[in-house]
């Protein structure tokens, strides 16, 4: 048993290192939904490694939570981010119009944290309750709708319990795959799928996280930098061809 475990641990990854798995993963969905053709095999096989960014960034939210010494710095940084963000993802989700919705999952991000904050500190049920709903509310324009913040909310209230937080998660993950089906989309086999394997990966993924930060006080920075870069230089070169 003792061995098992120290084998374990030697395969075990820092959070930073997950963070970087998930950075890569956005890049290869967000070029597979500009320049791969969505009703294919390679498209689902692309978006279905696309889809665990979201859901892992949920995760560290709750986890940056739980560990940030200064809520208040970490609330504005993701406000600036998520303001720095909006015109790229316009830019990528808009085929270069600026309007004031939707908006980039940093948004979401930051709705999730503020609901985790309001779960924590208000005791007053009602109020409690109203607030959140309309934290959710509020990504119904943007990245990752809804769900972001639910997923942030559960992997937060359970923290520390990993189960507890991981089949929260797999049972929001069955609802967004039922709300997408019935709500918002309808039935396709090649965006269906993804959603709905995705959240395998992200927990066998989560599952070797050692629950240490690892790389450099920068790397925090990385996700914040690469996020709208990647959107203005795929959505510009997605622009450009199609003045060619």
């Amino acid at each position: 048993m003792k061995t098992m475990i120290e084998e374990f641990k030697k395969k075990s990854i820092s959070g930073n290192t997950i963070k970087i798995i998930a950075i890569i993963a956005m890049i290869i969905d967000h070029v597979g939904w500009a320049f791969v053709s969505t009703n294919t095999i390679g498209a689902a096989v692309i978006h279905t490694i696309g889809k665990i960014t979201g859901p892992i960034m949920c995760y560290f939210i709750a986890e940056g939570n739980h560990y940030s010494k200064n809520r208040k710095k970490y609330l504005e940084r993701l406000a600036i981010f998520a303001l720095i963000s909006h015109v790229p993802y316009n830019i990528f989700d808009n085929q270069g119009t600026i309007t004031l919705l939707p908006t980039s999952v940093i948004f979401t991000l930051m709705c999730g944290f503020l609901a985790l904050i309001v779960f924590e500190k208000i005791e007053h049920k009602p109020i409690k309750l109203i607030l959140i709903l309309l934290l959710v509310v509020m990504t119904y324009w943007a990245d990752w709708q809804i769900f972001g913040v639910l997923f942030i909310l559960a992997f937060g209230i359970f923290y520390g319990n990993y189960k507890r937080q991981m089949v929260s998660f797999a049972f929001l993950s069955f609802c967004r795959v039922v709300y997408e089906l019935f709500v918002d989309g309808g039935l396709n086999f090649y965006l269906t799928v993804p959603r709905a394997l995705s959240p395998i990966l992200v927990i066998l993924l989560l599952s070797l996280y050692n629950g240490a930060k690892g790389g450099s006080k920068y790397a925090k920075w990385a996700f914040y930098i690469i996020y709208p870069l990647q959107f203005l230089i795929i959505g510009g070169i997605v622009l450009l061809l199609g003045r060619v």
